[in-house]
């Protein structure tokens, strides 16, 4: 299947590097990328080239080849960009079982030396050096797979969403007020006037229920929390979704079957990816996924965190113990029935008891812990300015947010779950920064 050219100038390219195969065997091409792998072996040179669609090998042999091009070619250097042009052969030892006979080289550009080695697999010590030179190290191998990988999450998320008649939304990044609370606010001077970076989209997606009913989005979020564990960073996307009359178990059977979609997708269709990984033997959850409400699983963490010699706090369940419950599962799980105490102003409470919240996590396996939060929303109006006044929150700073509710409120229910947390545990790297092109943490904001 020939793919598409939109986009690219046939003076530089006419093939990507995987269509140099059988099947096009004696076509004219131009392939054009930059170069991984070069090996001069004096009277024959090893050439190859990777673009966005993979790496293709070119051999130049000086007895085959014009002066001009060998010439060319003892100039290159690593990451140096060309164009080569030829014809495809058929080549039983190449593994797409032909190769580009080379007839004409265009430089780009001469790569200067590297101050990173883009081959060399990833160390403590490299770590550190990847993110300095993050521009450069996006070309490594491993994050060619992961954000290729994270690209098709994120195609199958919105397949997902818009095949099951959900509309996707586009909130605003700048608000007035936060719609967390607390502290973790990235301040904005918007004319004079007091405004934060979003922590999430929360008002925006509930308000947009009473127009279109079932809403997601993929939309930014920020929180200045100093946090340095694998999970955290201060800039991210959060898969985010609310439905009108639905309940909680509306929205963990969306969750489950969000997940099974996606797993599978990319199951299906980053196999190269995932082998470069080391995930090959990445599961397909089944489902339902199991569900273990607050108490019981916060009960298994301390028992879990004391048998490693540790001590669990009163309170939500700590990052250690849901570490270590999360790797007690190989597929992910939901925990059930928040205390009030520990959930936002606008989470419902059960009928039976208003110390119980009506909310839930979905929690990955193998030590990632917590992809999404979610749970049924508060939709009486005066009974939430009595939820915002219980969390120390002033109701006047919510006027809009409330008013909305005096106006055809209706039972719905949502969940914010994390892109990059996602990506992190589907493609096995271990901090959720290497799921991130550019990221943003309390040490890092640049390049």
């Amino acid at each position: 299947m020939k793919k598409s050219k939109l986009g690219t100038y046939p003076k530089y390219k006419t093939h990507y590097t995987n269509e140099i195969n059988v099947e096009n065997e004696g076509e004219v091409a131009i392939i054009a990328g930059w170069i991984t792998v070069l090996r001069d072996k004096g009277k024959i040179i090893f050439i190859k080239i990777r673009d966005g669609e993979g790496i293709a090998q070119i051999v130049l042999k000086q007895d085959e080849v014009s002066e001009e091009l060998w010439v060319k070619a003892k100039k290159l250097t690593i990451e140096s960009s060309i164009s080569v042009g030829g014809k495809i052969v058929a080549d039983e030892r190449s593994m797409t079982g032909a190769e580009l006979k080379p007839e004409k080289i265009t430089i780009h550009t001469i790569s200067k030396p590297l101050p990173i080695d883009l081959s060399a697999k990833k160390t403590e010590t490299l770590i550190d050096t990847i993110f300095e030179h993050r521009e450069l190290s996006i070309r490594r191998p491993e994050a060619i797979a992961v954000f290729k990988i994270k690209s098709q999450i994120a195609k199958a998320v919105r397949e997902f969403y818009t095949s099951n008649n959900f509309y996707e939304i586009f909130t605003p990044y700048i608000l007035g007020a936060s719609t967390e609370g607390g502290a973790e606010m990235f301040p904005v001077d918007y004319f004079g006037e007091k405004g934060v970076l979003a922590q999430s989209c929360q008002f925006y997606k509930q308000a947009a229920i009473h127009s279109h009913e079932k809403v997601f989005g993929i939309i930014p979020s920020w929180r200045a929390e100093k946090s340095r564990t694998p999970k955290h960073v201060v800039e991210f996307h959060q898969i985010e979704t609310e439905i009108a009359f639905g309940n909680d178990e509306t929205i963990m059977e969306v969750q489950e079957q969000l997940i099974h979609h996606v797993v599978k997708y990319v199951v299906e269709n980053c196999e190269v990816e995932l082998k470069e990984l080391g995930r090959e033997d990445l599961i397909v959850p089944s489902l339902p996924l199991k569900r273990i409400p607050f108490e019981e699983a916060k009960k298994m963490g301390r028992e879990l965190v004391e048998k490693n010699g540790g001590i669990e706090p009163e309170g939500d369940l700590s990052t250690p113990a849901e570490t270590l419950l999360s790797k007690t599962h190989t597929e992910p799980f939901f925990i059930t029935n928040f205390p009030t105490e520990l959930r936002g102003m606008y989470y419902e409470t059960t009928i039976e008891n208003e110390k119980i919240t009506r909310s839930l996590d979905l929690i990955a396996p193998e030590g990632i812990g917590e992809l999404s939060s979610g749970g049924v929303r508060v939709n009486d109006a005066d009974r939430l300015i009595n939820r915002i006044k219980a969390k120390n929150m002033d109701p006047k700073d919510f006027d809009w947010y409330v008013g909305m509710f005096r106006y055809g409120g209706v039972p719905h229910a949502g969940f914010g779950l994390g892109l990059e947390r996602l990506t992190r545990w589907i493609t096995g790297v271990f901090h959720i920064r290497e799921a991130i092109m550019f990221p943003r943490t309390p040490d890092l904001w640049k390049p």
